[in-house]
């Protein structure tokens, strides 16, 4: 099994799919496909992949204080 170490890319279909951290600083989240990133912008090799969605991430939120991140797809194919 490969280990993914870095990630470039956004496929930017859905708005609001892209958001700064709020307590975070230099911290951004969005997703590629089903999976979402969270992305130090200063430190580009310093991500973390979170993985659970079989289709492409169609809406994202983040609380107020950071702590609870919450994303969404519109369906699924089986």
């Amino acid at each position: 099994m490969i280990e993914m170490d870095h990630s470039l890319g956004y496929n930017g279909k859905y708005p609001d799919t892209v958001k700064f951290h709020p307590t975070m600083e230099n911290t951004l989240l969005y997703n590629i496909g089903g999976l979402l990133v969270i992305e130090n912008l200063q430190n580009k090799h310093n991500q973390e992949f979170l993985r659970g969605h079989d289709m492409e991430i169609s809406a994202l939120a983040v609380s107020n204080s950071g702590n609870i991140i919450a994303t969404g797809q519109k369906g699924t194919v089986f």
